[in-house]
């Protein structure tokens, strides 16, 4: 091998040089590659995961809405029940004021008078 001379490297050392410089960037782009590979890889399993995530939102706002939905009905199905209720219980009402705090001279008063009227 040649050695400088007068401050100016030989051809050999100059390629042996940029060989050196040469394997480095190569080994350095190869170690890039597979890093930008692995993230890609990596960012397509995140791009599935958000997909699923979205996919399981509607999901859970579609269940939220059919809840909604049904516990509105069955708000209104016991609001028309109580009234219901309520006005059972004024017709049970008046049936005890009628029938049991009633004379039996009343009663039959009015049993007469609505088999008459027939």
């Amino acid at each position: 091998m040649e050695k400088q001379l007068n401050g100016v490297m030989s051809h050999d050392m100059i390629r042996q040089n940029l060989d050196h410089i040469r394997s480095f960037i190569e080994i350095e782009l190869a170690e890039k590659k597979e890093t930008i590979k692995e993230q890609a890889a990596e960012i397509e399993e995140l791009k599935k995961l958000i997909q699923q995530k979205d996919i399981a939102i509607s999901n859970y706002e579609a269940n939220t809405r059919e809840f909604q939905s049904t516990a509105e009905g069955n708000r209104q199905l016991i609001n028309k029940l109580l009234g219901d209720i309520s006005r059972l219980q004024n017709d049970v009402d008046w049936y005890k004021r009628t029938y049991e705090k009633r004379s039996l001279l009343g009663l039959l008063k009015d049993r007469f008078k609505y088999f008459f009227n027939k």
